[in-house]
């Protein structure tokens, strides 16, 4: 029995890199969606088209759509991702209702595959992956999998996760790693929150622990130092110098205010608090 077609349109694929390599680039491809296969062709002027992929529907472990905050170097903006054996196929629509469309078909054509549990919501580039930070490509994901999330309610929560995440507020662009340091005294600081390296000559942070602080000459990001030695650049309100006067960040915080008075309502709120006898 022939294989029906599904879908079939113009999308822009990403080059897959299967070897460490491969170029990365982005073409535009005739995808055909039948209920066998999917494959792509070079559509070439008064040519028959000639097919360069075919990718087993069995052969598929996740179709998800990818929710980024990276720049997309070509015209088709709204990328959605197919993961079939140990390959990650980018493919790049040109509106949300082509992507959805073809993101909903092929999950119904795969749903009873043996599925992925997790799957990275976000793009494996420049050796890492872009949503957990994970060095290895084929780490487990990150996020759950929804096999039947081309639903239409479904479909609008991962949009607005999108949404979510390409309007975040970039972080200022990291100073010249070979300026000279300011500051060669020892001043400590603490790390308010948590921080994720979004380049190689960042270092992370953990809430609450400490660090020296070698360089505070730029106005957005520090130079730190953590107990292994390792420095990198942090964004500075990220991170408070540790000091017996520093205690102005804190909500809780009164210089003006005597230890008698701050114990007198301390006890008033205790009995406050506490329940009345009937």
């Amino acid at each position: 029995m022939l294989p029906t077609v599904i879908l079939k349109g113009t999308l822009i694929k990403k080059s897959q890199q299967k070897r460490r390599t491969s170029p990365c680039n982005y073409k535009e491809r005739l995808f055909v969606l039948d209920t066998q296969d999917l494959t792509y062709s070079e559509q070439r002027p008064g040519k028959k088209p000639s097919q360069k992929g075919c990718i087993e529907l069995s052969r598929i472990k996740c179709v998800e759509i990818v929710c980024s905050e990276a720049p997309i170097p070509c015209s088709n903006k709204y990328p959605f991702q197919v993961v079939h054996d140990n390959c990650y196929l980018y493919i790049f629509a040109p509106d949300n209702d082509c992507r959805q469309r073809w993101v909903r078909a092929l999950k119904e054509e795969t749903k009873c595959n043996a599925l992925l549990l997790k799957y990275h919501p976000n793009f494996w580039m420049e050796g890492r992956w872009r949503c957990c930070y994970q060095t290895e490509k084929m780490a487990t994901g990150c996020q759950e999998y929804d096999p039947m999330g081309y639903e239409p309610e479904n479909f609008e929560v991962l949009t607005r996760k999108c949404s979510s995440v390409e309007s975040k507020k970039p972080l200022p662009p990291t100073p010249d790693p070979q300026r000279q340091l300011s500051d060669p005294g020892q001043r400590v600081v603490v790390a308010l929150q948590n921080y994720s390296p979004h380049e190689d000559t960042d270092l992370p942070l953990h809430k609450d622990q400490e660090y020296i602080l070698t360089d505070s000459s730029h106005h957005d990001w520090w130079t730190v130092q953590d107990h292994r030695g390792n420095s990198g650049f942090v964004p500075c309100m990220y991170i408070a110098e540790k000091s017996c006067n520093n205690f102005n960040r804190f909500e809780w915080y009164n210089k003006d205010i005597t230890r008698g008075r701050a114990e007198e309502l301390l006890m008033t709120e205790v009995k406050q608090c506490q329940p009345s006898s009937a």
